[in-house]
């Protein structure tokens, strides 16, 4: 049986968590598909070391001692967690230490012929070490660890990791362009194949009956992390201007992060009393919600910390359904086909928002041809059995 060892640092740490799930839906499929696949990521306070998550061997190495200092992976993310927290840059060179060592183990112990690690920095360097010649090694590119990766350290750490990795799959157009863009020499490497969806269960369904406080309500929508790459401010200031216009409008935002405060304090200046912060909600429960929704908003930004790579609830909101608005932020506009299956606005734009939200709410026939289009180019293009299929094949080559 072929063998995979997947390196990650966004894995699910225990049933119903909140973190993103792709590695592991790409890694489960894949392993349904006939390869014994290896997972290995940081652990977190209260996760198990080692267990099997349905296909998936899942190992997950400790890094700093006791677990609760643990604070460079997941919540925020990588980056944002280094720059917030003295805690997180002394974990830096024992999760280094820590993930190279335990990779080696498992390469000594289970012999794959694949390492495939997801982000280049810091997965694609332990993967570029671990590398030899009855390895082949993968790379998945998901532009947190390119966009914002810019200086002279970085740059090279990249272009280690393309000069020893046979394939080099990205998420989006865009990332693909600012790849190729800072390492031509490599662009025969470089795969586009991006993240999936489970259309088997983000798909349109009734939820009026769970969902009675809503009731003729126009519900607008944003999910994700609370930072300020995700624009939620100006979402936010948007809402002033369309309730000018949708009296009963509300917006609900789900998700956590660092800005939480800072938005909440934006909606009580801006005495908005039709906004929710929901916090987290269990992945098997997002589908309720764009379902509830009448439409969808990522009003993602360029920002210090990146941009939108490839904007995958968008295509989630899509399959529901739902009516999305985007904006030319990352690999965003290359998912949205502008007034096909969702509508694209400027960056950092409150008005343009508004309108665009407006718009949608107002006119049933346009948020019906939104919708129809959207569930049709997601199950083309998005769907996970698409995309394991493409990567099934990468395996093998």
């Amino acid at each position: 049986m072929k063998k995979a060892l997947v390196l990650t640092s966004t894995f699910p740490r225990w049933k119903n968590d909140t973190t993103p799930r792709f590695v592991y839906e790409l890694s489960n499929r894949l392993a349904a598909k006939g390869t014994k696949i290896i997972v290995l990521a940081p652990h977190a306070d209260g996760a198990l070391r080692q267990e099997n998550l349905e296909h998936v061997d899942v190992h997950r190495f400790r890094y700093f001692y006791p677990p609760k200092l643990e604070k460079l992976a997941y919540g925020a993310g990588i980056i944002p967690n280094f720059r917030k927290s003295f805690m997180a840059k002394l974990n830096v060179p024992f999760f280094l230490l820590s993930g190279y060592f335990s990779a080696r183990g498992l390469i000594e112990k289970e012999n794959p012929g694949i390492i495939h690690a997801h982000w280049l920095i810091p997965q694609g360097i332990m993967g570029a070490m671990l590398k030899n010649k009855k390895i082949k090694l993968i790379v998945t590119v998901h532009g947190s660890d390119l966009f914002p990766l810019k200086n002279f350290v970085f740059r090279a750490l990249q272009r280690k990791v393309l000069k020893n990795c046979d394939f080099c799959t990205v998420n989006s157009e865009a990332t693909k362009n600012e790849l190729i863009k800072r390492f031509p020499e490599y662009q025969n490497k470089v795969r586009l194949i991006p993240m999936g969806v489970d259309t088997n269960l983000f798909i349109r369904k009734d939820v009026k009956s769970k969902f009675s406080q809503y009731k003729k309500q126009k519900i607008i929508l944003y999910v994700g992390r609370l930072n300020e790459q995700k624009g939620i401010d100006y979402l936010i200031k948007s809402l002033s201007l369309v309730n000018k216009k949708i009296s009963n409008s509300r917006l609900l935002v789900i998700g956590e992060g660092a800005y939480k405060k800072k938005l909440q304090k934006l909606a009580g200046s801006l005495n908005l009393a039709n906004i929710e912060f929901l916090g987290s909600v269990p992945h098997q429960k997002l589908p309720d919600y764009y379902n509830l929704s009448d439409v969808f908003v990522l009003p993602a930004v360029t920002s210090k910390i990146g941009t939108e790579g490839q904007g995958l609830v968008l295509a989630e909101a899509m399959s529901c359904g739902t009516a999305v608005i985007g904006t030319e932020s990352g690999g965003i506009k290359f998912l949205i086909k502008n007034n096909q299956n969702g509508l694209l606005v400027t960056e950092r734009d409150e008005y343009g928002l508004a309108d665009n939200i407006i718009k949608i709410l107002s006119d049933n026939k346009l948020r019906q041809k939104l919708s129809k289009n959207g569930m049709k180019f997601v199950k083309k293009n998005y769907s996970w059995d698409v995309i394991v299929k493409k990567f099934d094949k990468l395996y093998r080559e």
